[in-house]
């Protein structure tokens, strides 16, 4: 007999500042979300002057970083030093440890810088993914009949990929418009609002609100021209998707 389907979960949480870094706000983890596994951390930066607090490190977790505006510096444990623009992309897999620091490319002093960046935990394998870094850019935008502008910033269709089989979509309306997007049930996803407010599922969002999904077949999402979301989808597998849930739902107490 075929076991019953779990309920799709949408959840809208709005970003807090990150008390350790004021020029970050995370949409988790915070007092409100933890963790939504496998993603350990999504977080928006604004750099308005360089600060360098150091390389800071990363082990058994893949991180993707998306600038958005400005320019950023980046560094990695081996001195190597890459100057990323609006549309780059940075995806380090780290199964043994990497060092790196991001920070507002000094000829931007004056100006500001903004990216954001998700960490995933990388399961255990017994075939490991090799330790990298990868920068590329994201993939070409392309306009869709139901009022979106759709670039591909991680995945088949576009020129940066994760072990994790993330997959991300810069999305930008056009027009006001009313649109759907189709969903595996076996992802888990975040949908950030970078730019504008709309509707999430019909649910009011703004700029730096997300939304958290599973199990569902298709997004909703309501927008007027500049309201702009990014849309990022992971696998998962059916029992760590449900362990993961009630974890959630006891930590909101619900």
């Amino acid at each position: 007999m075929a076991g019953k389907a779990r309920p799709g979960v949408v959840m809208i949480r709005s970003s807090h500042e990150d008390l350790s870094d004021p020029t970050s706000h995370l949409l988790m983890p915070t007092a409100e979300q933890g963790p939504f596994p496998p993603y350990d951390r999504f977080a928006e930066t604004v750099a308005t002057r360089r600060m360098q607090l150091g390389l800071h490190s990363h082990l058994a977790e893949e991180v993707v970083t998306y600038v958005l505006d400005g320019s950023v510096h980046h560094e990695d444990g081996g001195g190597t030093h890459t100057v990323l623009s609006p549309g780059s992309v940075l995806v380090i897999t780290a199964h043994q440890e990497i060092r790196h620091e991001l920070t507002l490319q000094p000829t931007q002093e004056g100006r500001s810088a903004r990216w954001l960046s998700i960490v995933l935990r990388l399961p255990w394998h017994t075939q490991a993914p090799p330790t990298s870094i990868q920068i590329k850019d994201a993939g070409d935008a392309t306009e869709s009949l139901d009022g979106t502008i759709q670039r591909p910033v991680v995945g088949a269709l576009a020129r940066a990929d994760t072990f994790m089989q993330l997959e991300c979509t810069d999305l930008e309306f056009t027009r006001e418009a009313d649109v759907s997007f189709p969903i595996d049930r076996h992802r888990r996803g975040v949908a950030y609002v970078l730019r504008g407010s709309g509707m999430i599922e019909k649910k009011p969002v703004e700029m730096g609100h997300g939304a958290l999904f599973e199990n569902v077949a298709k997004l909703s999402l309501y927008g007027s021209p500049g309201y702009r979301v990014f849309l990022a989808t992971v696998p998962v597998t059916e029992g760590s998707a449900e362990a993961d849930t009630k974890a959630a739902e006891r930590g909101r107490g619900t």
